[in-house]
């Protein structure tokens, strides 16, 4: 018997109560293709969301050697791969015997870092169905490797690639994931559908035409059986993305659409897919909008006829104008996405794009991208060749090209942000949430711990059980709240944890809160960022172009202060304290009617009996002084803070993961 265990690891999140969109659709092909054919000598495992959309790198790897999988599968994306393979060194240093099999859009022939990463046993290129089974039987020791068309292997002579083509998998050789329950919708009610797979289109940027060489369909029976699921009652699906790369590019869209029209009487869903709207007309949207669509992603790119040339796509900026306008006078918003830094593009080609996109309102919601220069794609074959320097490492983003320096790639988000008045590189603040249910005083009461609230003085030397308890049961993102009175006797203390959590979830998102009666020496979170910040980390990578080379986003430091109520006290403290971390300014029991700014980040400490009184009294006050942004504004108060939350976010409690914060101020 192999048991298998695959796993997706999430996109970040910002919030621990946040729900990631991490539909686990490519291990539930994989796992139903594992079983194709009544394979009796597999087990096959899906790593459920309420694990590995919750904890940082310790915990996964605890849980994931707990259940002692032979083979552990890892689906490699962009947002994943560097902390997929730091959770693969995880588990081979506390398992050695377990084998570890990649897969992926990030596993190429041409990206040598990911094959050649020392926890990898072995891989697959490209559409993994077709040789699922027989990679099990390889790591089994049940079957010669060599033998398996576009896949790579390790032994003792070091990296083996085999890329014999492979022939297209026969879609209908294996149930589809939901029908067999395989899967579900996340937590939050989404399911990602695809009706085929393949794109017409050979955008030279895109690696998804290169996976799969032609557009094939997936049996219509089982596109009706899902949506035939996912619209009854008790199914738990309120949103459909489908996930067809030009949804209204590839056959019978319309049929689709026909068939998810007629079972809206029984259930309303809201769907979401990408379209080309030059190739949108009247009846199309009619389809669209009878269907139940909701937001729509157009990829405009570009009005740089030299820039769409070189990026292999062709059309007219104009009619995809006509087909977004289609779309929002039937109630569908439009996300019209653009790339920065295409080879050809220019500073001024890229102004002139963005003064175009504004003046013909052919958007909702703007989405720029920065181009990402991703393994396997044709501008990843020719980067020397059209002049591309790209970081080496996800998200592989543009540095620069022979039209576009580098300095103008980060006035040309700039410009992006004034013209169209958005603010490209805001990171919404974490929970300040110290009172109320999710609170708990010892960490076994919990399955994880999402914020610690720990005196330093009492609680942090001479416990490293405690320490340790919490490393392994932290969640990703995870909130460090060191409260207490003087912190200047103990900053010794608090580095060490510190260093210790980041050392072992190297890739948690880590918010540090400071709040003690004396406030800490600016020089303590400055000494505790250049010990634990990484610049290299995902996430700060992926913020580089609008901020700058060397960006730490994360981890960050906030430091509570009692509102002083007046701007040049503020001013004095922003100066002392601003380049290290973010003042957040606390109410305390200051009547409302005092709090006269929108000063910001505002934390509410009022003791609130009613919050229905709240949402009568308190919140309209909040949201007449603030405008915007109101997630600016943070609440002590758990039942505010979700009602506050659902009132802006219009976000259902049932749909977050709930907090679970350990408070432990004597030991």
């Amino acid at each position: 018997m192999i048991r298998v265990l695959y796993v997706q690891l999430p996109p970040a999140r910002f919030a621990c109560e946040e729900v990631p969109t991490n539909v686990q659709l490519a291990p539930g092909f994989l796992a139903s293709a594992s079983g194709a054919g009544g394979a009796e000598d597999i087990r096959v495992e899906i790593l459920e969301s309420d694990v590995v959309d919750v904890f940082a790198d310790e915990g996964l790897a605890a849980e994931i050697c707990r259940r002692q999988p032979d083979v552990v599968g890892l689906t490699l994306y962009l947002w994943n791969v560097k902390r997929s393979l730091f959770l693969a060194s995880n588990i081979k240093r506390r398992r050695p015997e377990t084998r570890i099999l990649a897969g992926g859009p990030e596993v190429t022939p041409d990206n040598e870092w990911v094959l050649n990463h020392p926890a990898l046993d072995a891989g697959v290129f490209g559409e993994g169905e077709s040789r699922v089974r027989a990679l099990l039987e390889v790591l089994s020791g049940r079957r010669d490797m060599g033998a398996v068309p576009g896949t790579f292997f390790k032994d003792s002579r070091g990296l083996n690639l085999n890329l014999d083509p492979v022939p297209p998998w026969d879609l209908s050789a294996c149930p589809y994931p939901y029908l067999n329950r395989a899967i579900g919708p996340s937590r939050d009610g989404i399911i990602f559908v695809e009706t085929v797979r393949g794109c017409p289109f050979r955008c030279r940027y895109c690696y998804y035409h290169k996976a799969f060489d032609r557009v094939r369909r997936h049996p219509i029976e089982a596109v009706e059986g899902v949506l035939d699921w996912a619209y009854a009652a008790n199914s738990g699906v309120r949103e459909i993305y489908l996930m067809d790369p030009t949804f209204n590019a590839v056959p019978r869209f319309a049929e689709v659409l026909k068939g998810m029209a007629a079972r809206r009487s029984s259930k309303e869903i809201a769907i979401h897919t990408e379209l080309r709207a030059d190739l949108l007309n009247a009846d199309d949207v009619i389809l669209l909008r009878d269907a139940g669509l909701k937001t729509a992603e157009v990829g405009l790119q570009t009005t740089n006829p030299v820039a769409l040339r070189h990026a292999g796509r062709k059309g007219d900026p104009d009619r995809t104008a006509s087909g977004v306008h289609l779309l929002k006078d039937a109630g569908i918003e439009v996300y019209t996405g653009i790339i920065l830094g295409l080879p050809g593009d220019r500073p001024e080609g890229f102004s002139a794009t963005l003064q175009w996109l504004k003046k013909s309102d052919a958007y909702s919601v703007l989405q720029p991208f920065v181009l990402s220069v991703l393994p396997g794609t044709d501008f990843r074959t020719q980067a020397a060749k059209l002049g591309l320097q790209y970081d080496p490492r996800p998200p592989y983003y543009i540095q620069q090209t022979g039209t576009f320096p580098q300095d103008a790639l980060g006035d040309a988000l700039a410009e992006c942000e004034r013209v169209f008045d958005v603010e490209l590189d805001h990171v919404p603040l974490p929970s300040f949430v110290d009172e109320g249910v999710d609170v708990i005083s010892q960490p076994e009461e919990a399955p994880y711990i999402s914020k610690w609230i720990v005196d330093p003085r009492r609680c942090l030397r001479g416990h490293p059980r405690l320490l340790d308890s919490v490393i392994s049961r932290a969640t990703d993102p995870f909130v460090f709240w060191f409260r207490g009175e003087n912190p200047r006797d103990w900053e010794g203390a608090m580095m060490d944890a510190l260093k210790e959590f980041m050392l072992r979830n190297p890739h948690a998102l880590l918010d540090v809160i400071l709040e003690f009666s004396c406030p800490p020496r600016p020089e303590f979170p400055e000494a505790a960022l250049s010990e634990i910040a990484d610049p290299a980390a995902f996430v700060n990578r992926s913020f580089a172009p609008f901020r700058g080379d060397g960006t730490v986003v994360f981890p960050r430091f906030f430091i509570i202060f009692q509102d002083p109520l007046h701007s040049s006290h503020r001013q004095r403290i922003e100066e002392e304290y601003g380049h290290c971390c973010v003042p957040v300014w606390d109410t305390g029991r200051t009547r409302l009617s005092d709090v006269r700014d929108d000063v910001s980040p505002r934390l509410i400490s009022w003791p609130v009996p009613d919050v229905a009184d709240a949402g009568e009294t308190l919140f309209p006050a909040l949201e007449y002084l603030y405008q915007s942004p109101l997630d600016d504004v943070v609440f002590r108060d758990s039942r505010l803070h979700r009602a506050w939350t659902c009132r802006h976010r219009k976000r259902a409690a049932v749909a977050t993961f709930p907090e679970r914060i350990l408070v432990t101020v004597d030991c």
